[in-house]
């Protein structure tokens, strides 16, 4: 994983690792990004999403503590959840158990989708200077709807491998 900053935290820079890697060229076999994507898996709730708490900037290390992501029962957030599944896809997985990891993932986005198109406000995603956490409003609907676009075209293009 990677720390990152405006983003909380290892998730969303490994987002961002991971797509600059595929984007300078490196084949999604390649170590570095299966190592990330083992990563991603290893942090996934068992409700089938990601959440990270805001401490993981503070602390520099991971948090993904329940009680620490959003103060609810929900355990995952759907903008962590948001940045696990275009992770995920950017690298490309196609191995029958990291597909059904990502179809979990996208399960819990839309289930948490609102009538109205809307995601709630949930716990803190942004953060700056590694100590000021930032609820950015836009980050809600933004990223999730990138995953499930995202998706789209990712289902498409999975090798088929039955």
């Amino acid at each position: 994983s990677w720390y990152g900053s405006w983003g909380v935290c290892f998730t969303y820079a490994t987002w961002f690792g991971v797509e600059a890697l595929i984007c300078a060229g490196l084949p999604p076999s390649h170590p570095a990004i299966r190592k990330a994507v083992a990563w991603v898996v290893s942090k996934r709730n068992s409700d089938g999403g990601w959440g990270e708490s805001y401490r993981s900037c503070v602390d520099k290390a991971y948090d993904g503590a329940r009680e620490a992501s959003f103060g609810t029962d929900k355990g995952s957030g759907v903008v962590q959840t948001a940045w696990a599944l275009l992770t995920l896809m950017a690298a490309e997985v196609h191995e029958p158990r990291e597909r059904a990891v990502v179809e979990k993932g996208l399960a819990l986005l839309m289930k948490r989708q609102q009538p109205s198109g809307d995601w709630e406000q949930e716990g803190i995603t942004g953060v700056f200077n590694r100590s000021c956490g930032i609820t950015y409003t836009a980050y809600r609907n933004v990223f999730p709807i990138w995953a499930l676009g995202r998706h789209h075209e990712w289902v498409d293009n999975i090798p088929q491998l039955c």
